[in-house]
């Protein structure tokens, strides 16, 4: 009898190997170098961005706290939180299934299987493996709490994007309300001054017209701006579980900058960091543990019992005094099971998914990334040029006002150049919120700050 046991477990052992195989990672060919170049940034290859919290880099206290609060108190973070419980419970699971059962049964029974034994108590412990399928399961467990984790890793790098998009949104909505607020005034004064020139019989009423409708465009654009100041404060606190209302801030949005340099990565460093391809990865590795789950159901499982107590005996309704002890030692192999087959089958084309989802999420990334260095590159450039056309203008209104101080120029001049300053505000404001927002969505491609 042991030698038929032994052999039966050699059997189910050289079974078991032949189903054994080695995950290979897909080989996707990587050039280690962007195909864009953004000079606003270091070239360096920086390894350690997902523990820079570059948000403080603003020196915005409100920011801070913004961030600091969402990381603890994000609905959808709680959630991932939640599901990385699951998935420890699943894994711990499967590492106590190694350990063997221990049931206590007490009762009457008149089966003759037990020698009739009336009434009884006994201990049963009992272990039933199946060790291939075991070995899959924790493995593709271990794969599936490892992608669990990148999730959430992947969750906490889009809230800190998108609580520190939606800050600026809002401190570049209320900037923006001021400036329109300005340049309507500024518009409006000067749609009077030409309506008493219109009076004087010294022009015509086309100016004063074109002046006023301008100035209704722009109270239209206030009201626009009065909407998204509401969206963006409504968006801020939604990212930290709170319901709407008023964000408090002293920040100024045109005082707002980030004093440190961005550092760079290459690809390669980049796709290491970035936790929607381990999260991809980690699938692609559970799912490939599954095809070996699957194969496992058509390998022998071994099942060993023990049942030790006592029994009346004889069906008898009586206090058990009689020792009861026996066991089985039992081999059980598979040899007709054609679902295992469709099992198999289906276990491949779920590995298949997961192939070409993990190639999608790199090319994803790598084109992301390239675009994010592009964005920053030429925002940043667009900004600079503005912050210079706005200097040539805030300069030719300072001499405007002095030739008007010393007599040689109208006030009309005068409001002609502050309306021109008024409006390359406002575009100086658009263009810097680009470039801040550019600076958010390069530090979440780079995956900077996931890990502080």
């Amino acid at each position: 009898m042991q030698q038929l046991v032994k052999l039966c477990l050699l059997t189910g052992l050289l079974t078991g190997c032949l189903y054994e195989k080695h995950f290979n990672p897909p080989k996707t060919p990587v050039r280690n170098q962007w195909t864009v170049s953004d000079k606003h940034i270091q070239q360096i290859d920086a390894q350690e961005t997902p523990y820079l919290a570059w948000w403080r880099d603003f020196n915005d206290p409100t920011l801070n706290r913004l961030i600091e609060q969402g990381v603890q108190n994000n609905t959808s973070l709680n959630m991932s939180r939640g599901h990385i419980e699951e998935a420890e419970g699943e894994l711990k699971k499967i590492r106590y299934q190694w350990i063997p059962t221990l049931d206590m049964v007490t009762g009457y029974s008149r089966n003759p299987a037990t020698g009739f034994p009336g009434v009884l108590a006994v201990l049963i412990p009992n272990y039933t493996m199946n060790f291939f399928h075991q070995m899959k399961e924790h493995k593709r467990a271990k794969y599936t709490l490892a992608q669990v984790k990148a999730e959430d890793d992947a969750l906490k790098l889009t809230i800190i994007s998108q609580l520190s998009a939606a800050y600026f949104v809002y401190l570049a909505e209320l900037e923006r309300k001021k400036l329109l607020d300005r340049l309507e005034q500024d518009l409006v004064l000067y749609a009077k001054i030409a309506d008493k020139v219109y009076k004087g019989g010294l022009s015509s009423e086309i100016e004063q017209q074109e002046l006023f409708s301008e100035a209704s465009v722009i109270q239209g654009e206030l009201e626009v701006a009065e909407r998204n100041i509401v969206i963006s404060r409504n968006a801020v606190r939604y990212l930290l579980n709170q319901n709407p209302g008023e964000v408090k801030t002293e920040a100024h949005f045109l005082r707002l900058k980030n004093h440190k340099i961005i550092p760079g990565s290459l690809p390669l460093t980049v796709l290491k960091n970035r936790p929607d391809l381990q999260m991809a990865e980690n699938e692609l590795r559970a799912s490939f543990e599954g095809i070996g789950l699957a194969a496992s159901e058509l390998l022998p499982t071994i099942q060993l019992d023990l049942i030790g107590g006592q029994a009346a005996g004889d069906s008898r309704y009586a206090w058990p005094r009689q020792k009861v002890y026996f066991n089985d030692q039992l081999f059980k192999m598979p040899l007709i099971k054609m679902s295992a087959l469709g099992e198999i089958g289906k276990a491949k084309g779920l590995n298949k998914v997961s192939y070409y989802h993990y190639v999608d999420v790199l090319q994803k990334a790598l084109r992301d990334t390239t675009n994010a260095l592009a964005d920053h590159d030429r925002y940043t450039n667009k900004l600079a040029r503005t912050i210079k056309a706005q200097q040539h203008l805030a300069k030719a209104y300072i001499l405007n006002y002095r030739l008007y101080k010393s007599g040689l120029q109208s006030y009309v001049s005068i409001l002609n150049s502050k309306i021109a300053l008024d409006k390359i505000n406002i575009q100086l404001n658009q263009d810097k919120l680009q470039q801040l927002l550019s600076v958010v969505r390069l530090y979440q491609e780079l995956a900077g700050g996931y890990k502080v």
